[in-house]
């Protein structure tokens, strides 16, 4: 199978130092894509339950398994979910099927501290066992974590939280001896802007 190669020509040159935050963001976003989708739960201060996006969220080790999300500067200062993770020490991620796009879209809006996002959005709860913040109904896989690290990067700055996965709860029949059935799950990655992927052709080498 051949690839197509381009010439030096073909390229146009950004220096990403030359470009505001704004601009910056938009080219990040816009290329490093699809981008899987965290929707973190935590407890706020009077026991609230905080729901809240991020896209930039990877897996970071899997001995032990720990994942990862990068929550950038609010409005307000720090978001609400780096405030409760650094007072709680624990986070619920919920990952984020393709009936839930329209709702975590209204989750990443700015709402003050005292909001719930769950109750704006109607979604559903379920205990965790773990940890005290609960996990989202509509989520087909979810990862309770107890916080590892906080790492800041960047002059904003950037968090980047860690989080050791202490237990995993997966929608019966999604799965096979660890083999996710990726069709059945049909996950959303984050494009730009207010844009969301779905899985379409799979491609097998």
């Amino acid at each position: 199978m051949s690839v197509q190669a381009l010439a030096a020509g073909d390229y146009e040159e950004i220096n990403p130092g030359s470009l505001d935050r704004a601009h910056r963001y938009k080219l990040f976003t816009g290329t490093v894509i699809p981008r899987p989708i965290a929707l973190v739960t935590t407890l706020g201060e009077l026991g609230q339950v905080n729901a809240a996006p991020f896209s930039q969220f990877v897996i970071v080790a899997v001995d032990p398994g720990m994942l990862g999300f990068s929550i950038g500067p609010g409005p307000r200062g720090d978001k609400d979910t780096l405030v409760n993770v650094r007072r709680e020490r624990e986070f619920v991620i919920n990952t984020v099927t393709s009936p839930l796009a329209q709702i975590v879209q209204h989750c990443g809006e700015d709402m003050p501290p005292d909001v719930s996002e769950v109750e704006v959005t109607g979604l559903g709860v379920l205990p965790s066992v773990h940890v005290r913040a609960p996990r989202i109904a509509q989520s087909r896989v979810q990862f309770e974590c107890r916080l590892e690290r906080i790492v800041e990067v960047g002059s904003a700055p950037n968090h980047f939280v860690i989080g050791e996965v202490l237990l995993v709860h997966i929608e019966k029949g999604l799965h096979e001896d660890c083999r996710i059935d990726t069709r059945r799950y049909d996950p959303i990655g984050r494009l730009g802007g207010r844009n969301y992927s779905r899985l379409g052709d799979i491609i097998e080498t």
